[in-house]
């Protein structure tokens, strides 16, 4: 069922603003390093905090509503990336042992963005938005590759996990999280950035929460 309201709902944006007459096309590109939070109020709360590199790209339209007020409806996809090693030695070469967890994701995003813009020049113009940004992972794992070393002989051991799997993943791949943030547009050129803020608990477990947010620049082009 979240899938499904998760598909709508890019649908129903591009579908809106593909069939309004006067919408703009913009292509974008950036940088979004992603936090993702984590609380257990099992007895003591305690707060648990990864991050991730993020890059996105994708595109939008841009629709006049009245004056200098806009709306704006996006899609793009988001990779986020973050690779973690860890290894310790005893005795040098008798007891050694080597991690790397390596963690991936792969986002849809649909941003639905209201936004102001106050023109500096003829060519220059200041805009700060603000709205919803509807996410569905498309993907989601940790890898965990390792060996271990005894007198010489090495062991290896590892696996793979996935966030989203029904039955073993303990994440839900839907979040909603409020955008806000500026945009400076020279011509047809736009730069901008702001911040989301996770506003749903993406962890099934109980007595846990796990809710993401990110900082993001960007890159866009009017066509």
């Amino acid at each position: 069922m979240k899938k499904i309201f998760a598909m709508v709902a890019v649908a129903a944006g591009l579908l809106f603003a593909g069939n309004t007459a006067n919408a703009q096309l913009g292509i974008n590109v950036g940088y979004a390093p992603q936090t993702y939070t984590t609380t257990y109020t099992n007895n003591v709360t305690l707060n648990d905090t990864a991050k991730m590199n993020g890059f996105f790209a994708g595109v939008n339209y841009n629709t006049n509503i009245t004056g200098d007020l806009n709306v704006s409806v996006g899609l793009q996809v988001r990779y986020n990336t973050k690779t973690y090693e860890d290894g310790a030695s005893i005795g040098g070469a008798l007891l050694s042992t080597n991690q790397k967890l390596t963690r991936t994701q792969m986002v849809l995003d649909v941003p639905i963005l209201f936004n102001y813009g106050l023109k500096l020049s003829n060519d220059l113009k200041l805009s700060v938005f603000l709205g919803p940004t509807v996410s569905y992972a498309l993907s989601g794992k940790d890898k965990l590759e390792g060996t271990n070393s005894i007198v010489g002989l090495t062991f290896s051991n590892g696996g793979e996990s996935n966030w989203y799997d029904e039955n073993e993943g303990n994440r839900s791949a839907l979040d909603i999280s409020g955008t806000a943030g500026l945009c400076l547009t020279f011509s047809s050129y736009r730069i901008y950035g702001g911040y989301n803020m996770g506003l749903l608990n993406t962890n099934k477990n109980d007595n846990t929460t796990t809710k993401g947010s990110n900082l993001f620049i960007g890159l866009g082009l009017n066509l």
